[in-house]
C-alpha cells in the first residue's frame, strides 16, 4: 500500500463551522451559521498536539493508494501573523502525524503550509521526517498555461498578439508561470509585478534567456490595466485587484487561495472573464471532502501530490519550481486522466 497526506488548513474561521456541520452531520451552511467566531478564534490559537489538526477524510485512489486530508486548525490569517515557532510546530505535529500514525509516504503542503515552510525546504532539513514532501506548486504553475489556453479559445484571442501579466511573479507558482509563457505561448509582451523590484529584475532576466520580446517590470499592479491576459498568483489575504484595474474584456485567471479578484469586481466588470486557477479534473477520485473547487475537481498542488504516489516518485519537490518537471508532472497527470477542469468563475461553469 501506498499512503499519501494533503495538509491545508481553514481559509477563514467560517470554514471551520463548515467542518462542523460535516462532524455533527447539521449541514455546512448550518455549521457555519451556529459557530461563535470570535470565540473559536481564541480557541483553535491555543490549541496544542493532536488536537491542533484535524483529519477530515480517508479515501481511495485504487487498490493500492490510499489518501487522507488533514486540516491544520489555523486560518490563513492566523498563519501569517502568529508567531512562526508555534505555526510551524503546528505543521509539524501534522506532518509527523501523517507519517507516523497513518504511514503517509509523499505529505503534500496545501495553501499557506507551503510558504510558511520555505516551500518544505524546513521539513526536509527535519531528522524526525522520512517521509517525501512535495508543496505541489510546480502542476499549479503549469496548470495556468492550458487555463490561459481555453480562456482566450472563449474570446477569440490571438496569445501571439497579447500582453501578458504575472502578479505575484517571483512567487513560487508566479515565477513558475512567468518562466513558461515564452516557451508555451510566446505572448507580444510579458509584464512582472510584485512589492521587490530587485525580485522581479532577476526572474526578468531569466525569462530574457530564450524570449526576444519586451518584458517590463513594477513594483504598481495598476500597470496590469495594459494586459489582455492576467494571471494572479500572491499569498495575499484578500482581493488586490479592483474594477479600474482591468483591461476591458480581460481575462484574469486567479490562482490564489485566498481569491486575489473578488466577487464584487467581477459583479462591476461583467466584461472581464475571470477563471478559478489551478483547478484539475479528478473524476472517478472521491475524496469525500469538499475543499472549494468545482464538482469532481481539486487543486492541482492536491493532485500533484496524487500523482507523485500513484507513480512512486522518490523525490522531494520543493523550493523552486523546476520547469523540466513541471513539464513532466503535467504530462504525467494528463496520462492518469487528470486533465484542467472544466472553466470555472468561483467555483460555478462559466458559459460564454
Amino acid at each position: 500500500m501506498e499512503n499519501f497526506a494533503f495538509l491545508i488548513h481553514p481559509r477563514v474561521i467560517e470554514d471551520i463551522g463548515r467542518r462542523l456541520g460535516q462532524v455533527l452531520r447539521i449541514g455546512e451552511n448550518f455549521g457555519m451559521k451556529i459557530l461563535p467566531k470570535k470565540t473559536s478564534e481564541s480557541i483553535i490559537k491555543k490549541l496544542k498536539g493532536r488536537q491542533g489538526f484535524t483529519l477530515c477524510s480517508k479515501f481511495q485512489v485504487n487498490e493500492e493508494t490510499t489518501g487522507y486530508i488533514i486540516a491544520v486548525l489555523l486560518t490563513a490569517e492566523q498563519m501569517v501573523t502568529l508567531p512562526r515557532k508555534i505555526v510551524y510546530k503546528r505543521i509539524l505535529d501534522a506532518v509527523l502525524f501523517a507519517q507516523n500514525q497513518l504511514n503517509a509516504t509523499r505529505i503534500g503542503l496545501g495553501a499557506y503550509i507551503a510558504p510558511l515552510t520555505l516551500n518544505g525546504r524546513l521539513l526536509i532539513k527535519d531528522s524526525t521526517i522520512t517521509a517525501k514532501i512535495t508543496h505541489g506548486d510546480s502542476l499549479s504553475a503549469a496548470s495556468a498555461i492550458p487555463a490561459i489556453i481555453k480562456s482566450a479559445e472563449l474570446k477569440n484571442i490571438d496569445l501571439c498578439q497579447t500582453t501578458i501579466a504575472v502578479v505575484g511573479a517571483y512567487g513560487v507558482v508566479g515565477r513558475g508561470v512567468a518562466l513558461m509563457l515564452p516557451d508555451l505561448l510566446d505572448p507580444l509582451e510579458i509584464i512582472l509585478t510584485g512589492p521587490n523590484f530587485n525580485k522581479l529584475s532577476f526572474v526578468k532576466k531569466e525569462i530574457r534567456r530564450k524570449y526576444k520580446n519586451s518584458i517590463v517590470c513594477s513594483r504598481d499592479n495598476s500597470i496590469i490595466k495594459d494586459a489582455d491576459i492576467v494571471v494572479l498568483c500572491t499569498t495575499a489575504q484578500g482581493s488586490i485587484v479592483d474594477e479600474n484595474m482591468l483591461k476591458k474584456d480581460a481575462i484574469v485567471i486567479d490562482m490564489a487561495q485566498p481569491h486575489n479578484m473578488g466577487e464584487e469586481t467581477c459583479d462591476a466588470r461583467p466584461d472581464v472573464l475571470r477563471v478559478d486557477g489551478g483547478f484539475i479534473d479528478i473524476k472517478g477520485v472521491d475524496i469525500n471532502f469538499n475543499m472549494g473547487t468545482s464538482a469532481g475537481s481539486a487543486f492541482a498542488c492536491f493532485t500533484e501530490t496524487m500523482v507523485l504516489s500513484l507513480i512512486r516518485d522518490q523525490d522531494h519537490h520543493v523550493d523552486v519550481v523546476d520547469l523540466e518537471f513541471a513539464k513532466y508532472i503535467l504530462s504525467k497527470s494528463s496520462e492518469l486522466g487528470f486533465t484542467m477542469a472544466p472553466l470555472t468563475n468561483f467555483s460555478k461553469p462559466i458559459t460564454v
